[in-house]
């Protein structure tokens, strides 16, 4: 699934109602993820000259987000052919503790930030795990 978010500043409320209600091409038996691990990849594009604040704004969210109760993954990349762009990958044991991140207050800093980082709106991919 795959959400472009028009505003930056809207990209947390965004997160929230796409991770609660799925994308509305998928059918609405999907919905329900709660015995579901949630499995996304956010892709976060840098303003000009704002590559490196993204970065060591993503990077301070790596530590304490794995240190949260029921995070399975979290790990950024960056584009080699596409310095500035970040992906996210991120697993949580359920919509809990999805929400449970999203109002953690170093989070919460670091969306505060993004209108002034990110140059597009914030992309969000739930994936779905087809093998082992």
């Amino acid at each position: 699934m795959k959400s472009m978010i028009k505003h930056p500043s809207l990209w947390l409320c965004v997160l929230l109602f796409t991770a609660l209600a799925g994308c509305a091409s998928q059918p609405i038996e999907r919905v329900n993820t709660m015995s579901k691990p949630l499995v996304s990849l956010a892709v976060l594009k840098a303003k000009p000259g704002k590559q490196q604040e993204l970065k060591e704004g993503l990077l301070s969210l790596i530590e304490p987000t794995r240190a949260e109760p029921g995070n399975l993954d979290y790990v950024l990349f960056e584009m080699r052919d596409e310095p500035g762009t970040f992906y996210m990958r991120e697993a949580f044991k359920d919509q809990a503790v999805l929400d449970a991140h999203f109002a953690t207050p170093y989070f919460q800093a670091f969306a505060a930030t993004a209108d002034e980082l990110l140059s597009e709106p914030l992309q969000l991919i739930f994936l779905e795990q087809v093998s082992n």
